[in-house]
């Protein structure tokens, strides 16, 4: 199998890479689509050509068309799907408005499908990033989080996901050469890319969200961080931290027990399982806490299906899921976007594999839009939850200009 660079020596620079560091993960490189279907504010779109009906009908039945073409090939269908796609599957929700262009959903048939090995030597890469617009910053953080606490204390939910927006400028020629300095540094275990002539997806992510292979399906949230550290007795500190810390078990549990009420939806009954419960996995800059949740689907579960019984994931909505959707929607003044979004790939037989899009830069026009965020139950202390926030762009230190 060749090294991506060998690949792109050929080919040129990718137009989507599905991209991991684990060993014995899969990885694709793809150039150009034969076929793309989107879900936007203004409906469903194949090769800009409007359709009319049901979003999830349309693409379920381009999708089935697309499996039947490429049943020799590697991959159907590569793409995402944007937080914003709750707007369709939660229609009886009143979602305020926003000014967001960018799809609710995006799959492409994918022309040319390579799969590569990692290359551990890094090209020079000449850039950096400047940092334009932070996070809010603590006063206003201290004011959103008792008003998510009064929402507690109501019983309106047990935990809600609070995220915001980092901005940057890029002094790097293109989007895919700033993600291979990144992935070389974050060496992400769910990593996505995705070159488009309106926006382009950088996703370092640490975080599974469904894995489907011969009708078992799994999902691995995360919930519970802490920073790393290059001193190595204050870094076992802080996963031993981590690792007993109560509130962060409770907060994990929440999701887990959502994550398996969704599974329960479109899996047979008894077949689903918790492993590893309040595992903690160590990444390149942070401590996360992971369950793995299997369980066997049902017959004759669709694509659609699954993404109508998860979607979105738990681990950045809170709990319960419907309740805590509208409490964001009420806190954030702005599109999540691609940030906690799904991307990922569909194959002719079915597998499939998708993260959940955090430590995700997503580039509109010259800027770079870079999501934070976590969970916030009754007993969080708005310092240290916004830290946690600030701690989780560390990934782009290196590269930020003063």
């Amino acid at each position: 199998m060749q090294h991506l660079e060998s690949l792109i020596d050929v080919y040129g620079e990718p137009d989507s890479l599905i991209d991991s560091y684990e060993e014995d993960s899969k990885r694709y490189a793809i150039w150009g689509f034969n076929e793309v279907f989107e879900v936007n504010s203004k409906g469903c779109f194949l090769n800009d050509s409007i359709i009319d009906g049901d979003p999830l009908l349309i693409f379920q039945k381009i999708l089935n068309q697309w499996k039947l073409d490429k049943k020799n090939d590697l991959l159907a269908a590569v793409g995402f799907i944007s937080y914003e796609f709750k707007n369709i599957l939660y229609k009886h929700i009143n979602f305020k408005n926003t000014d967001s262009h960018f799809p609710f959903l995006w799959f492409g048939k994918p022309k040319l499908i390579k799969e590569y090995s990692i290359n551990i030597e890094l090209k020079e890469r000449k850039g950096a990033l400047e940092l334009v617009n932070d996070i809010i910053d603590i006063h206003k953080y201290k004011q959103k989080i008792n008003l998510i606490k009064s929402h507690l204390k109501k019983g309106n939910a047990y935990q809600i996901n609070l995220t915001d927006k980092k901005l940057f400028y890029s002094s790097y020629s293109n989007a895919y050469q700033l993600y291979d300095v990144l992935r070389s540094q974050a060496k992400p275990k769910e990593g996505f890319f995705l070159k488009n002539n309106n926006f382009n997806i950088l996703s370092l992510s640490p975080e599974s969200f469904i894995k489907v292979n011969n009708n078992i399906i799994e999902t691995l949230p995360i919930k519970g961080t802490r920073p790393r550290s290059d001193n190595k007795l204050e870094d076992k500190l802080f996963k031993l931290a981590l690792k007993d810390s109560i509130k962060d078990k409770a907060e994990h549990l929440m999701i887990v027990d959502l994550l398996r009420n969704d599974l329960g939806k479109i899996c047979q009954t008894g077949s689903i399982k918790v492993d590893d419960l309040y595992a903690i996995q160590s990444f390149e800059t942070i401590h996360h806490m992971v369950t793995k949740i299997t369980g066997k689907l049902t017959q004759n579960i669709s694509e659609s299906d699954i993404i109508k019984a998860l979607f979105p994931g738990g681990s950045i909505t809170g709990a319960p899921k419907e309740s805590a959707m509208k409490i964001i929607d009420s806190l954030e003044p702005q599109s999540r976007n691609i940030y906690t979004g799904s991307a990922g790939y569909i194959c002719p037989n079915g597998n499939m594999a998708f993260n959940i899009c955090i430590r995700t830069l997503l580039q509109s026009r010259d800027v770079y839009e870079y999501g934070v965020g976590g969970g916030i139950v009754w007993d969080s202390i708005a310092e240290e939850e916004w830290d946690e926030a600030q701690q989780k762009s560390k990934i782009l230190n290196s590269l930020i200009t003063v």
